[in-house]
């Protein structure tokens, strides 16, 4: 009888402990320690996280791509192999047509001013039937996209027919299509070897993986001009947060939201701004931005880019008017 209780005493304890235990939720950012995305903010952000309620949560951040990757992130966060994921919307076919308003060029200044009214559509509701399965803890409209090219145009920045570029997005593929050059679409990861070979001429895309894919190896010519660009988010399965004790969820909500993503977007262009001012100061490179007549035409070409784009994303024409306002809005400083 003694041996009994004292061996239900053991498990008493034992469960007391388990019960005490923080939940765990793995986060998967997609890159690893040593990058500058990693170290200056996920890793920051994840120990704050943890941080609020100890007792309660801790983020289990996982590097690289090992468990989840930028295809099928959104499943796997969906099916709890990971917990908090990062993508962008255009790897999660025909899921969030509007939520990618944010993406349109011209528009948006800067990664900052993007994301915080992308968020701030996301409140109003109108994107709500867009993320009925996950709850995004922050939303980013990437740094626009540029034109990086092998060489200057032969017929200089009004006549780019002949040229093939690359567009790693929808958006960015209608935007060379309707500059004139002949769009391929290729993974962002295929753009250096493309150009290395000769089988494109260049490729828009922002000045963030300017390092990482060695633009400046197989480029010498940069139109700095808002092409275009993704949207994304971080974000976790609403059945998980719901699952989540008070104080866990407290320590999500606390480190989610728009100030959160206002902080993200200017991170990527902090780092956008290194991969510009690399380009500038190295005498290998040409960086040109559009006159405000070349500009205003260029705009005007990429309205058409804008009309096929939205072809096939029922509500868009509304969304694409909320947003431009909200973008107004943020620049205005409300």
């Amino acid at each position: 009888m003694k041996a009994w209780l004292m061996a239900a005493g053991i498990l008493a304890l034992a469960a007391r402990g388990a019960a005490a235990d923080p939940t765990v939720l793995r986060f998967t950012p997609l890159t690893q320690s040593g990058t500058a995305a990693y170290d200056q903010f996920y890793k920051p952000w994840a120990d704050k996280v943890s941080a609020v309620a100890p007792d309660a949560l801790k983020i289990d951040l996982r590097e690289g791509t090992s468990i989840a990757n930028i295809i099928n992130v959104y499943e796997r966060v969906k099916e709890n192999v990971t917990h908090i994921g990062f993508t962008l919307f255009n790897y999660v076919a025909g899921k969030f047509p509007l939520a990618e308003v944010a993406a349109l060029p011209f528009v948006a200044a800067n990664s900052e001013q993007g994301s915080v009214a992308l968020w701030r559509l996301y409140k109003t509701g109108m994107l709500d039937k867009e993320f009925d399965e996950v709850r995004p803890l922050m939303l980013v409209a990437l740094p626009q996209s540029l034109l990086h090219l092998a060489k200057p145009p032969p017929k200089g920045l009004d006549d780019l027919g002949g040229l093939r570029v690359i567009g790693a997005t929808q958006m960015t593929a209608l935007s060379a299509k309707y500059l004139g050059t002949e769009a391929i679409t290729l993974s962002s990861p295929e753009i250096y070897t493309a150009i290395l070979r000769g089988t494109a001429d260049g490729a828009i895309v922002s000045w963030n993986p300017y390092f990482s894919m060695k633009l400046g190896e197989v480029t010498t010519f940069h139109v700095d001009a808002p092409l275009g660009t993704a949207a994304g988010m971080l974000f976790m399965s609403r059945k998980v947060y719901d699952s989540l004790s008070p104080a866990a969820k407290h320590a999500i909500d606390v480190n989610s939201g728009e100030a959160e993503s206002r902080a993200w977007g200017k991170w990527w262009d902090g780092d956008n701004e290194n991969g510009r001012e690399a380009a500038k100061h190295d005498p290998k490179q040409t960086v040109v931005t559009l006159d405000p007549a070349m500009r205003k035409e260029w705009s005007k070409k990429l309205d058409g880019a804008i009309a096929e784009w939205s072809k096939s994303r029922p509500g868009i024409d509304q969304a694409m008017v909320e947003y431009r306002r909200l973008v107004a809005e943020v620049a205005a400083g409300k």
